[in-house]
């Protein structure tokens, strides 16, 4: 078992719920009797488009620095960099779309961040 990943994978459950929480106390409180408040149709897109980011750096991080062990070329620190920030706009764009609360939803963002925390950790891992 890799303890490192497991760590990045809490670090990042941390960092979605803590932004989760957050997001959810500043929120402006729905009018009673009014409709149910949604994301901004223009959020719908910015989420895609930031995790495909971050699918993309992270696989050819991890695919060149599997490849570094034997070929010795190392990607450069700024990808990694990169990678760290697509990964945390990631963790937060749940609470920044406006998701609820909601312990089903509290379930998923939670699952989905240790996938990232896990991934983002490993791919600094194969590094040599």
């Amino acid at each position: 078992m890799n303890l490192h990943s497991l760590f990045g994978a809490l670090a990042a459950v941390t960092i979605a719920m803590i932004g989760l929480a957050v997001g959810h106390r500043f929120r402006p409180q729905p009018v009673e009797d009014g409709p149910e408040p949604e994301p901004h149709s223009v959020l719908l897109t910015i989420g895609s488009g930031i995790l495909s980011g971050f699918v993309l750096l992270t696989g050819f991080l991890v695919a060149t620095g599997w490849a570094a062990r034997t070929t010795h070329v190392l990607p450069p620190l700024g990808l990694y960099a990169a990678d760290v920030c697509a990964g945390i706009a990631v963790l937060l764009y749940p609470a920044l779309a406006g998701l609820p609360v909601t312990p089903r939803h509290v379930t998923a963002v939670a699952f989905f961040s240790a996938l990232v925390g896990y991934t983002l950790t490993t791919a600094f891992q194969l590094r040599p």
